[in-house]
């Protein structure tokens, strides 16, 4: 039985939505080769940093209860299937989550029958060249390379990119309001990325 009280809608997913999302693509890439302004109060800023390490090593952990609370209400998890990355509305991506799609994600994963996390997956994150700038009111913008390194089946698999942050201020904590995960082999042959990255 599910519990009402804690789901959460696909509402907010709208044309004003993906607008946005696409800003944040042409923001977050960088193209004059420049990192923006930091005018970020030291205190957000040294936050939004726990928390974008606190989520990468609670994917990590499998801590996936707590995973799922570094999201907003109101998020996007975003894996493009093109390099650079195009609007979702007009191409398959490898993953696109709302909330409610992360929560049963995490709901069919904790089922102990989920094939594609048996065996469960190990898998570990490396984060570097993390920039930070101001976004819109009540927000930080974060990019960041990432190396992750997957055991399964008695196999690695490494993975690496970079990967987009709109960080929110949502009941005097941060949260993630978009994650967007670039491969850098996003337009070539996918293994099932059964897990989080």
């Amino acid at each position: 039985m599910t519990d009402k009280s804690n789901s959460q809608t696909s509402y907010y997913l709208n044309d004003a939505f993906y607008d946005r999302l696409m800003r944040l693509v042409d923001d977050w890439r960088l193209d004059d080769g420049v990192s923006p302004a930091l005018s970020i109060d030291g205190t957000d800023k040294q936050a939004c940093e726990s928390l974008i390490v606190a989520e990468a090593r609670l994917a990590d952990d499998l801590r996936l209860e707590a995973w799922l609370d570094c999201y907003s209400d109101e998020s996007v998890y975003w894996i493009p299937s093109s390099y650079p990355a195009a609007d979702p509305r007009q191409e398959i991506t490898l993953e696109f989550h709302d909330k409610r799609r992360l929560q049963d994600r995490v709901a069919r994963i904790r089922t102990g029958v989920a094939y594609s996390m048996v065996p469960v997956i190990r898998t570990r994150h490396i984060l570097g060249h993390v920039e930070y700038w101001q976004g819109d009111t009540n927000e930080i913008r974060a990019r960041a390379s990432f190396i992750i390194d997957a055991l399964f089946n008695d196999k690695h698999r490494i993975l690496s990119g970079w990967m987009g942050y709109s960080l929110v201020k949502e009941k005097n904590d941060w949260k993630i309001a978009v994650k967007q995960i670039n491969l850098i082999d996003a337009d070539c042959l996918q293994e099932n990325n059964t897990f989080f990255l």
